[in-house]
């Protein structure tokens, strides 16, 4: 029974995907966004520091077969990422006056025809894209402020270096995103929930909605909402087009702790292009993600869909000694705690 439940899990997504070279050349560009907006989201004036790490692992060739004008190919598809923003008081001792900051976030993704970590087969009809964001920050905390800016270069087909700009005040954040004089891009943020690691109290705030807004052309333009229905541990969220007026995805998400440190489960509808509707799920544990048909990996990951997804993962951020997941509204409870131990008394006075 046990080897028929794992040939279920492993085959179910046999054959089900087959990215395109043109879905490789197309992720380039949306990972550049996704960068960006991991900064706005880590790099806030009241954190110090950040850190991530990710490998996406495909168990069979026959998952990720490349389909071209010449056929099918079996190889892999990958995504490698790691980055981190650090700040002059990284260490959370505290510090008076302005922080400044550095960070660098970058990605390998593409297709192979072997599976690899360090250095890539290359072989026939392999396809391999590297994007590169660095940002500069300087924030005061006291007045919940920050402005930053960097370069970002994107190594595809058409190789680009793209300048950008973040400002975050309180709970707004934006950031537009320039290749030479043109804006590309523009998203704006408005957090209204109110977050105990930014200093915000609990209160009926816990229940506004996050909202953010991203412009990249007069057609498209996409809305994001997220809203806490319960403690924050569940979620509702949903992507929407404006222009083109359409479904993007929905999701449920559950976090047993508000730092989202220790678990996360979702449930995901996706709409594809076609408009085809499916569903999807996941769960992530320290260092692990397990997916399948997930809105996020069909966003990130080629268009992926009817596949299982494995990625060993790392994503923490630090706010004085207060450790808690990208985005998350409370920091992790701290478990420390100290044994009492007795003064040693005093000696005894002797008579001369």
């Amino acid at each position: 029974m046990k080897w028929i439940i794992c040939l279920l899990f492993f085959f179910t997504g046999a054959f089900a995907w087959n990215p395109t070279p043109s879905d490789i050349e197309k992720q380039a560009l949306q990972t550049g966004f996704d960068q960006v907006s991991v900064f706005q989201n880590a790099a806030r004036p009241e954190y110090n520091a950040y850190l991530t790490a990710g490998i996406i692992w495909l168990p069979l060739p026959s998952q990720s077969a490349l389909a071209t004008d010449w056929g099918i190919h079996n190889g892999f598809a990958f995504r490698q990422k790691m980055g981190m923003w650090l700040t002059d008081d990284f260490d959370g001792k505290g510090k008076k006056g302005l922080a400044f900051g550095f960070g660098w976030l970058g990605e390998r993704h593409g297709w192979d025809n072997e599976d690899f970590l360090f250095f890539p087969n290359r072989g026939d009809f392999s396809q391999i894209n590297q994007v590169h964001t660095f940002v500069f920050t300087i924030a005061d905390s006291s007045k919940q402020a920050l402005a930053g800016g960097g370069l970002q270069y994107i190594n595809a087909e058409n190789n680009m270096l793209r300048w950008w700009l973040l400002g975050t005040y309180g709970r707004l954040s934006l950031f537009p995103i320039f290749h030479k004089g043109d804006l590309q891009v523009l998203n704006t943020q408005l957090n209204l929930q109110a977050r105990a690691l930014q200093g915000h109290r609990d209160s009926w705030q816990n229940y506004l909605p996050d909202l953010e807004y991203s412009y990249f052309s007069k057609d498209s333009m996409k809305i994001f909402i997220s809203q806490n229905i319960f403690k924050q541990k569940y979620y509702i969220e949903g992507a929407f087009w404006a222009r083109p007026s359409n479904f993007a995805w929905a999701a449920f998400k559950f976090y047993p702790d508000p730092s989202r440190l220790l678990l996360a489960l979702e449930t995901t509808v996706t709409q594809k292009e076609n408009d085809k509707i499916y569903f999807g799920g996941g769960i992530t544990l320290p260092f692990l993600r397990i997916a399948y048909n997930h809105a996020d990996d069909y966003e990130k990951f080629f268009k992926s869909r009817g596949i299982w997804i494995f990625e060993l993962l790392l994503s923490i951020g630090t706010s004085g000694d207060s450790f808690f997941g990208l985005s998350a509204p409370k920091a992790a409870s701290n478990e420390i705690s100290s044994t009492p131990t007795r003064k040693p008394l005093p000696p005894p006075n002797r008579r001369e």
